[in-house]
């Protein structure tokens, strides 16, 4: 039993042995006419964090997003995930699923360029409302929040509908009927029933988008235009960018922090979900 822990104790050595030395380069400070660090240890990093207007607005829009993402994906992602399991028809089914199987297969690099194409000014979406008479001259779509929540949504959408669809096709459909049979209408056997049983799924994959929203990188940073900056993006500029890798680790480690904070609040409430679903007290 021990040696099958072994694998999950590696990994999350691995873990927290980086996130200690994130924490640790965060207390150095920049060699001066260098790209490398040095000591005495200091808490200036930390404080300047604490000030630092820019690192505060991309940590405050990367929580935002995160959340708007996640949201989103509830919203779109259940009824989809619903439709595909309550299909009847086999075929349309599978082609559904294996539409959504097919967005894993593509890049996030070769998604970010096909919706810079998409949403540019001349692209397709742009061209269709002009067509339509809808807008007069087009509207921007891109280099702005709204090409950045789209990708992103784009991106996180299939994994909340595969994670739910599970769930859904594993509850069988006698349990609603039998919901409707005791006077329940379809809309009472979905709320009382469908959607409690589902639950801890709904937890699970919002967990799950939520994490993908706040660790987003290559959206931003191409659809973003340096407009839109999330947390990956500033630390990846003060280390590439302003060769402070003191600061980017202080800030690393903070967010870091603040994910895991959101992250464990999001497991706790999947299993108060779960106790609900089991009528624990």
């Amino acid at each position: 039993m021990r040696l099958l822990l072994l694998p999950a104790g590696v990994l999350a050595g691995i873990f927290f042995g980086a996130f200690l030395v994130f924490g640790g380069v965060g207390f150095l400070h920049s060699a001066p006419g260098t790209p490398g660090y040095e000591g005495p240890w200091t808490l200036a990093n930390y404080l300047r964090l604490a000030t630092d207007r820019g690192a505060l607005e991309a940590f405050g829009t990367t929580i935002v997003f995160a959340c708007s993402i996640t949201v989103a994906s509830v919203l779109l992602g259940y009824p989809t995930a619903y439709v595909i399991a309550r299909s009847e028809s086999k075929l349309a089914r599978h082609l559904l699923l294996g539409a959504l199987v097919l967005s894993f297969l593509t890049g996030s690099i070769s998604r970010a360029y096909g919706w810079l194409i998409v949403l540019g000014r001349r692209g397709l979406v742009n061209d269709i409302l002009l067509a339509a008479g809808i807008i007069d001259r087009p509207i921007a779509l891109v280099y702005n929040n709204a090409g950045v929540f789209i990708a992103l949504l784009h991106f996180t959408l299939p994994f909340f509908v595969l994670t739910v669809f599970g769930s859904i096709r594993s509850l069988s459909r006698r349990t609603e009927e039998a919901a409707r049979d005791l006077g329940a209408t379809a809309f009472q056997a979905f709320t009382k029933v469908t959607l409690p049983l589902t639950l801890p799924a709904i937890v699970s994959g919002a967990t799950l988008v939520f994490a993908l929203g706040m660790s987003a990188f290559a959206y931003p940073l191409l659809l973003g235009g340096g407009r839109v900056r999330l947390a990956s993006n500033y630390i990846y500029d003060q280390i590439f960018v302003s060769f402070d890798l003191p600061y980017a680790a202080a800030a690393a480690t903070a967010f870091l922090t603040v994910a895991i904070g959101s992250l464990f609040a999001l497991f706790m409430l999947e299993r108060a979900a779960g106790r609900v679903v089991r009528r624990e007290p």
